[in-house]
């Protein structure tokens, strides 16, 4: 008897990464979701996002931190995440998606032409990445940003959710925080990631700096910020400091800035956010998404 045998392919799916950061469900059996907004965070290493009532009454929030090294395993990791979350398969009166993604541009109003939208982003920050261009004016400003969204995230959001506005994150941070980066009053502003800082800086003559930077120690955070103070002329010891985003207070990170920065404080969430179950959690984890979600229509 002959006996064949065949080479075999087998394929596996990548392994999806995530891990949810928190989870505060609020009261989402009262809850009418034809009547409320979906607002989403998404960037290369966490998805969050926050339910709001018409009155801006927080419903429900979560965090995903998303592990994965490619765009490929991120897109397939957040279109898991969306099939098996139930809340972002309800049918919301408003949803909208903010990407927060490296590549995004600033062009003054006056420059600005959606036909060079690629060709602003290829010289000013490279053509390595492969993705979706977009373009958008920002409220209150006259300038535009142009942005990419890697690989096939965008087309993701679009197929799944059908009725989304799209913003980039840097864009509704100047609209919610306008009269603040306009009153020319010294300040920085530092959102903590789980990979790196998002940093904002203004002196006597406005909004100077909106620059994230990568970070593995806590000596990477103050150098960065010391030398962001030293070219702005900025008395470390003195400027007021607001901290938000993924930072814990017992961390080295938050204890090191303290032997450099005068004026640190803990960013607060907005009233309307109050719901049970946050409390257990400091509140400046949430205060950016939260506060931008409540000035985003």
């Amino acid at each position: 008897m002959r006996v064949q045998t065949y080479n075999k392919i087998y394929y596996f799916a990548p392994l999806i990464m995530t891990k949810t950061l928190f989870n505060i469900p609020g009261e989402p059996e009262n809850a009418d979701w034809q009547q409320c907004r979906l607002t989403m965070e998404v960037g290369r290493h966490l998805f969050s996002y926050a339910v709001t009532g018409h009155d801006n009454r927080l419903l429900r929030l979560r965090s995903y931190e998303m592990e994965n090294g490619s765009i490929r395993d991120l897109a397939d990791g957040l279109d898991e995440v969306i099939s098996n979350d139930p809340v972002l398969r309800e049918e919301m009166n408003e949803t909208v998606v903010m990407y927060n993604f490296p590549e995004s541009q600033f062009v003054p109003e006056e420059y600005f032409d959606i036909n060079l939208d690629r060709d602003w982003l290829d010289l000013l920050q490279g053509d390595c990445t492969k993705g979706t261009i977009l373009s958008e004016k920002i409220p209150g400003w006259k300038q535009y940003n142009v942005f990419r969204v890697p690989g096939e995230i965008h087309p993701l959001f679009q197929r799944r959710f059908t009725n989304g506005k799209y913003w980039h994150y840097y864009s509704l941070l100047l609209k919610c925080n306008r009269e603040k980066f306009h009153d020319k009053k010294e300040s920085l502003q530092v959102i903590f990631y789980p990979d790196c800082i998002l940093t904002t800086a203004v002196d006597s003559k406005g909004l100077q700096l909106l620059q994230r930077f990568p970070y593995q120690t806590a000596e990477d955070v103050c150098y960065y910020l010391l030398n962001v103070c030293a070219q702005l002329g900025l008395n470390a010891s003195t400027v007021p400091l607001g901290l938000s985003g993924m930072l814990d207070e017992s961390s080295a990170v938050y204890n090191e800035m303290f032997k450099y920065f005068g004026g640190i404080r803990l960013e607060e969430a907005p009233a309307a956010a109050a719901i049970p179950g946050m409390e257990a959690y400091p509140p400046h984890f949430f205060s950016p998404i939260l506060k931008l979600a409540s000035c985003v229509s």
